[in-house]
């Protein structure tokens, strides 16, 4: 198991790294071509669009991989076909309907976000990335059938061809919006060619792979189905406060000056974040698996020896943003943004705190605890949402890592805390 599990993270750790590499070398450009203010600008655009696509978005993909593995697991193939089919209805109605109310809301908004007629429209205009992002039940599948190399694939294109891109725009002196349209494709070509993936691997699997069939059917064969994708999806909403809101909140109360700053700290932070992906994409299914075949000892031991292993080298790679992080700003970026390097120290530690215990996440979803999983990101958040205004004004931008660190040391000790003391935790 535990070889199966390092092949799987080591594919999506090479994709994610390559990825995250171009990722920054499509910061990069973007930076020097837009400077921070207009790069701030951008970055509020997108992450408001990528809350509220997770704020409607049903977050399909944890319920089909979830449900799904019960269903293999007893070698129902038609039952995960119809799970298939019910993720694929809730992909493609909440991808619509979040899309339509972000782009209306954002015509409310812009009077706080300091937007122009002009940027409101283009704002809303990218809401369209919402409305084709069909990518839910694609990504769920591709997981549970360990075709982890085709989701590095995707990541690796998707990132090239952006920077691509995002050069030939730098060297013909594109304005903004070309800027902007080039990150909305590269989000639509992601969200694409994972459907591609997935529809082609459920036609390889022939009969059984995909089963249409009411939504009362698939909800009496699935017992707690519905509530498990409330709370995933409640959990996913009040988690994306931290990954992308707080940019918003950010340029709500500093500008997009510092918006534009604390989006480039969260890009380089990134080369320590996006391994945890990987590992949290592969632990997924196999705790998943291990819990539905109650192995709890392999269980609590991946968790264990995957948070460790993953955080000590999270602080080997902190430590080198430490000594290097102020220089490597003003090379690449520009002098203008080494002013960020505090707050990517900051932002930097909280990462590191939530790689030592990447794994919380995915084992309360696999132990089927997502109603105690919620409770603790609603309080966490709460947390976050209260102290991040306070220590902006008080500390300026840096403010902004120093909530994340508390939300995240917040968030892990309570999430502990809650899996020991879990009913469905101690009785196995």
């Amino acid at each position: 198991m535990l070889p199966h599990l390092l092949r799987n993270a080591g594919v999506l750790l090479t994709g994610n790294t390559v990825s995250s590499l171009f990722g920054v070398f499509s910061l990069v450009a973007m930076a020097r071509a837009l400077g921070p203010e207009q790069l701030g600008t951008l970055a509020i655009i997108q992450a408001y669009a990528s809350t509220m696509g997770v704020l409607f978005n049903f977050q399909s993909w944890h319920m089909v991989v979830k449900f799904g593995s019960d269903a293999l697991a007893r070698d129902d193939n038609r039952a995960f076909g119809r799970l298939v089919f019910f993720g694929t209805l809730l992909d493609a109605s909440s991808a619509l309907l979040g899309a339509g109310i972000a782009a209306l809301t954002a015509f409310a908004l812009a009077p706080l976000l300091g937007w122009d007629e002009s940027t409101t429209h283009v704002a809303a205009l990218f809401c369209i990335t919402i409305a084709l992002d069909l990518s839910g039940t694609p990504k769920a599948v591709l997981r549970i059938f360990d075709r982890f190399n085709e989701l590095a694939m995707v990541q690796v294109v998707v990132a090239v061809l952006k920077f691509i891109a995002v050069l030939f725009a730098l060297f013909t002196d594109a304005a903004f919006p070309v800027f902007l349209a080039i990150t909305g494709a590269a989000l639509i070509l992601n969200h694409l060619l994972l459907l591609s993936l997935a529809w082609h691997l459920l036609r390889q699997r022939g009969d059984g792979a995909i089963q249409p069939a009411s939504i009362r059917e698939t909800v009496r064969e699935n017992p707690g189905i519905w509530q498990f994708v409330w709370t995933t999806n409640l959990s996913s909403g009040l988690g994306i406060v931290t990954k992308e809101f707080d940019i918003v909140i950010v340029g709500g109360l500093l500008g997009s000056n510092a918006a534009g700053l604390y989006r480039v700290a969260r890009q380089f932070a990134s080369l320590l974040s996006r391994p945890l992906e990987a590992l949290y994409h592969a632990v997924y299914p196999e705790l998943a698996r291990l819990w539905a075949s109650k192995d709890v000892s392999t269980f609590r031991s991946l968790m264990l020896r995957g948070g460790i292993g993953a955080g000590s080298v999270a602080v080997g790679l902190w430590c080198v943003l430490w000594l290097w992080g102020e220089a490597l700003l003003g090379l690449s970026v520009g002098p203008g943004y080494v002013s960020a390097w505090p707050v990517l120290l900051w932002y930097s530690m909280a990462l590191v705190v939530g790689i030592f215990g990447f794994s919380l996440e995915p084992a309360g979803y696999a132990m089927g605890i997502p109603q105690k999983m919620l409770a603790v990101h609603a309080a966490s958040t709460l947390l976050y949402i209260v102290i991040l205004p306070q220590l902006l004004w008080a500390s300026g931008l840096v403010g902004a890592g120093i909530a994340a660190l508390i939300f995240q040391l917040t968030w892990a000790t309570t999430m502990i805390v809650v899996q020991r003391k879990s009913e469905t935790y101690g009785n196995s």
